[in-house]
């Protein structure tokens, strides 16, 4: 039998959270009331049994993951058990899982109420259980907009609430939600160069373009354009699922030069909440396509297709500096004025296609940038050098590793580079909560305005650093380093602001800040509301001098004026569309455009006896 234990639903506990500022956003949208296990209403075994013969057999019950390898789980088994303990730490094996996520505490709900294993050492468990949390009771992997439709149409009769599941990289939660149906995507793994695309419906000139599945991984189009000799502007994390990251706009190596990665999406197939199957780009239903080019994943429907125009290789330059303080001299006053340094050069650079990523701790500061050689010269670093290196009493460099045309294309930079460095710093498997802003390139633009916003990231990591500093149980960082990406749009790039439902804020920025810091097994309530709390509020000493824009694929789940902060003066204009497509806000996404706080009080269920 199926056994429900109430636990409060960390989206839940967010809701709670949504600040009076959200009164200026009222819309006309009515949300449906969603049924639940505890609704007669919700389907009975044996209706579930005839929706998975309908769909031929592609309807599974779900357990966490790691359920094989809780002892105490009438699932236990030692050779599966080995299975998940071999990929636990690996994200490709964590995407290709139904049940799992990337980040641990969002399989949970709330504290304790999950089936985490340790990180990085995970082992199978004794004397604890292992709950549901927030994965879905049952998936429903699909093939094809068919299917997708299916699922909607299915959906919505019953008042079964969908959740939408391709790999799992989610800084909000959304990929996994207690009593709802998964819908898997991740099958979808087509992908098709075409040499000469038009939109359908369109009298466009035909343009060379890559067509791929609403599954697909960024790793599988970058080794496709390699083949073809081509270039697509996408991201830096290879596991990342290209339809979820092309709805949050989109940002990666050639966003500098080239812009986001949803203004290159030439068309895409998805299926609204009315089951309908539509092919949308410029000519067919304009305003969702300009809506689903980066006005957020999970508010407009199934993505089951995507085209994005691919454009000739190009080699790429890379420099990638590894720098220490001098030793004897106080580490603090120098993070910051590294920071400092560095972000007066910011502005220069990404105006210049320089993508960067940038991670300043007390003892080491690494910055890697590399750039389309075409944009720019290597002597743009040059007086950045001359700089570094006439502060040689204070900073010394350790490492310098740079050279004109070091990749031969996007691909092999990223194949080689920058993907492992997003892989290197990402702790698949642990818990891991983010907060973010967008620092406007305005204050980096003199040194008082550069040292102002550099003290302002640190004051923010200082915030997570006073409760790791007592080194409690379940935590594994000695100290938080702030984690500064420059891939934001520049140059003539920031003029194309409106062409998308992008966050404008992205448009204005040079540099994109995030805070966090990794958990596993073994924290106690306290040190994990600590830890949650300080990630949240390390963007405080930023949002007191006005920047308050975040990228809502890496921003926080306890984002206040979130409509703000994600979307910016686009967001009227998206709500207005989002009430034409979806007018009973049936796809109703955490934190995306129309979410209403007052949904139903979810309940946790566990499934420990069958």
């Amino acid at each position: 039998m199926m056994k429900w234990n109430r636990c409060t639903w960390q989206w839940v506990y967010l809701s709670s959270l949504v600040s009076v500022a959200q009164a200026a956003f009222q819309h006309p949208l009515h949300s449906i009331s969603y049924e639940s296990p505890a609704h007669a209403d919700w389907p009975s075994l044996a209706q579930w049994q005839s929706f998975n013969e309908s769909l031929d057999g592609r309807i599974k019950a779900l357990r966490p993951w790691a359920a094989v390898c809780y002892r105490s789980d009438p699932s236990f088994d030692d050779a599966e058990c080995s299975e998940v303990l071999s990929g636990y730490r690996n994200d490709y094996a964590r995407t290709r899982v139904p049940s799992a996520l990337l980040w641990a505490n969002w399989e949970s709900c709330g504290y304790g109420n999950g089936c985490a294993l340790k990180y990085p050492d995970a082992q199978a468990v004794d004397n604890s259980v292992c709950h549901q949390g927030t994965i879905p009771p049952y998936s429903f992997t699909i093939s094809n907009a068919q299917d997708a439709s299916d699922a909607v149409k299915l959906a919505i009769a019953k008042h079964v609430k969908l959740t939408v599941r391709n790999t799992g990289h989610d800084f909000l939660g959304r990929s996994a939600a207690p009593l709802t149906l998964q819908v898997n995507t991740h099958e979808m793994q087509h992908l098709e160069y075409v040499p000469r695309f038009v939109p359908e419906g369109s009298n466009n000139s035909p343009v060379p373009a890559i067509t791929m599945g609403g599954g697909a991984q960024l790793s599988r189009v970058y080794k496709l354009a390699e083949e073809k000799n081509v270039s697509v502007v996408l991201g830096t994390c290879p596991t990342v699922g290209a339809g979820g990251f092309l709805q949050a706009g989109g940002l990666g190596p050639l966003t500098p030069a080239f812009g986001p990665g949803a203004r290159h999406v030439l068309e895409f197939e998805l299926v609204t909440a009315d089951g309908k199957i539509r092919k949308i780009n410029k000519a067919q239903d304009p305003d969702l396509f300009w809506a689903v080019r980066g006005g957020g994943a999970g508010s407009w429907g199934i993505l089951t297709s995507i085209t994005i125009q691919a454009y000739p290789a190009m080699k790429i330059s890379v420099s990638k500096l590894t720098v220490e303080p001098i030793a004897g001299q106080n580490k603090t006053q120098l993070v910051i004025a590294f920071i400092a340094l560095v972000g007066r050069y910011q502005g220069e650079w990404i105006n210049n296609g320089i993508f960067s990523m940038f991670s300043p701790g007390e003892n080491q500061y690494s910055l890697l940038l590399s750039w389309p050689s075409h944009t720019a010269p290597l002597s743009i670093l040059f007086p950045f050098f001359e700089e570094l290196r006439s502060l040689s009493e204070n900073f010394k460099v350790t490492s310098n590793r740079t050279a004109e045309a070091m990749f031969n294309s996007v691909s092999e930079a990223e194949f080689k580079l920058l993907g492992p460095e997003a892989d290197r710093i990402s702790p698949y498997g642990a818990s891991m909560q983010m907060s973010s802003r967008l620092i406007p390139q305005s204050s980096l633009s003199s040194p008082d305005s550069a040292m102002q916003a550099a003290e302002a990231i640190w004051a923010g990591v200082q915030r997570i650093n006073a409760v790791l500093s007592k080194h409690p149980e379940g935590t594994f960082n000695k100290l938080a380093s702030p984690l500064i990406f420059g891939s934001l749009p520049g140059g003539s790039t920031r003029s194309t602001v409106d062409e998308t439902g992008t966050n404008p804020a992205l448009y204005q920025a040079a540099w994109h800040v995030m805070f966090g810091s990794p958990w596993t097994v073994g924290i106690s309530r306290e040190t994990s509301d600590a830890l949650a709390s300080a990630i949240q509020s390390a963007t405080g000493p930023l949002t007191a001098m006005g920047i308050t824009g975040s990228y809502q694929a890496e921003g926080s789940p306890s984002e206040l004026n979130w409509q703000e902060s994600f979307f910016g003066y686009k967001y009227s204009s998206l709500l207005a569309i989002k009430e034409k497509y979806d007018p009973d806000n049936f796809f109703n996404s955490y934190k995306g455009v129309g979410w209403t706080a007052n949904l139903p009080t979810y309940q946790c269920y566990d499934k420990n006896a069958v």
